[in-house]
């Protein structure tokens, strides 16, 4: 009896260390770390510097009146480079970039300052041989011009690679003058002139880098389509009336430029 009572208390104690053991408290293992993933979703403003130069010279035509008799006795073309134009300005813009992807959206406008320009004697003066200062041929492209476009981009993290395109606005100023009366420069006055806003379209591209999550430094190129040949008519002071053509040329920009983005998701992935 008393060897009985042995054996089945120690199979009790047996059954509860096992049960014990198998009530031990199990730890999971801990989650791996959180990454926080760049999203470029949000509205930004900025500045930025740079430069522009044409793609090509200003063409203009001789003034001619109705009978075909050329202002300056010539009917030689002027054609003259113009110079190149620092530019400066501030941006607008909104990016999408819906979460999970590597592709955004955006809307951005811009506007600065940009003058490139030059006046010059006219050529046919110049051949002429007059002992002064004859008419004068004098092209503007600025001083100031806008831009509206949409943009593409690819984000690599707090990279962006993107292109832009849309439509731009830019004030343009062109004149010719021979106001000399006496001597061998002319026998009377004559101006001619035109301004106003040119409506085009601008494309380019640029590289944008998130130093922080507002913060981004940014290089773009920027092409402005100020290509535009018009008529510019103008009544000589004895009454006849003179007709030249002009040509601008396109422009090319370059420029480095810093944002600051409001707000806009950060999200999260393992």
């Amino acid at each position: 009896m008393n060897k009985l009572v042995l054996v089945l208390s120690a199979l009790a104690v047996g059954t509860v260390s096992a049960t014990a053991a198998d009530l031990a408290p199990r730890y999971a293992k801990a989650p791996a770390p959180v990454v926080a993933a760049f999203n470029w979703t949000g509205f930004y403003i900025g500045g930025f510097v740079g430069g522009a130069f044409a793609d090509g010279n200003a063409f203009s035509t001789e003034p001619l009146n109705v009978g075909g008799f050329a202002w300056n006795g010539g009917v030689l073309p002027n054609s003259y480079s113009l110079s190149n134009s620092v530019i400066a300005g501030g941006t607008i813009g909104w990016n999408y970039q819906p979460v999970g992807t590597n592709w955004l959206i955006g809307i951005e406008g811009e506007a600065g300052y940009i003058r490139v320009a030059r006046t010059i004697q006219d050529i046919n003066a110049i051949n002429a041989g007059f002992a002064y200062p004859d008419s004068l041929d004098a092209t503007r492209i600025g001083d100031w011009y806008g831009v509206i476009a949409g943009r593409l981009g690819f984000a690599a993290d707090r990279a962006l690679f993107y292109a832009k395109g849309g439509v731009a606005f830019v004030e343009k100023n062109y004149g010719f003058a021979d106001n000399c009366v006496v001597g061998g420069c002319g026998g009377g006055i004559l101006n001619l002139g035109h301004s106003g806003t040119h409506v085009t379209w601008a494309a380019g591209a640029g590289v944008e880098y998130a130093f922080t999550n507002n913060w981004s430094l940014k290089g773009e190129y920027l092409y402005l389509a100020t290509h535009q040949t018009y008529t510019v008519t103008g009544v000589h002071a004895a009454g006849d009336t003179y007709t030249n053509s002009h040509t601008d040329p396109g422009v090319h920009t370059a420029k480095v430029g810093i944002n600051y983005r409001f707000g806009g998701p950060v999200v999260a992935k393992y």
